[in-house]
């Protein structure tokens, strides 16, 4: 009788839920950390980190010189996350955006090694009728 009762509400009351939004706050989270994680980098190895919005995902890249040496900000090699998006079919530098979430915002910036980006940014993330706003502080780099 139980099994039966459930396999009754499972059948009516299952599609009722709403599940719409998971996306986009989940990939809103991995944005924020990956921002975060952009960062600390420049921090933690004295160099600067370029953010790239490449079509519905961001790049991470990161310079080889410090910042005082000749050819220091054009960031030519790739920044390793610490776990590859699965979403992106294999790029260890790159976050992309599930199916049904668009992503906007500057084309460009990057942080120093203080971790102070190049300018104030504002990522959306939208889906849905969701919009999410990330926004990078102009001085001290914060994400929120």
């Amino acid at each position: 009788m139980v099994m039966v009762l459930m396999g009754i509400l499972a059948t009516v009351a299952l599609p009722r839920f709403n599940f719409s939004g998971f996306n986009e706050v989940g990939f809103r989270d991995k944005l924020k950390a990956t921002l975060e994680f952009a960062r600390k980098s420049a921090v933690a190895q004295r160099r600067i980190t370029c953010i790239a919005l490449a079509g519905n995902s961001l790049v991470l890249t990161i310079d080889n010189v410090p910042t005082d040496a000749p050819g220091a900000g054009t960031c030519p090699r790739q920044l390793a996350l610490p776990v590859s998006d699965s979403a992106c079919g294999g790029p260890i530098n790159e976050v992309c955006a599930p199916a049904g979430v668009a992503l906007a915002g500057p084309v460009a910036i990057s942080f120093d090694p203080l971790g102070r980006p190049s300018a104030a940014a504002a990522y959306t993330v939208t889906g849905g009728t969701s919009n999410y706003i990330i926004n990078v502080t102009a001085e001290t780099g914060y994400v929120r």
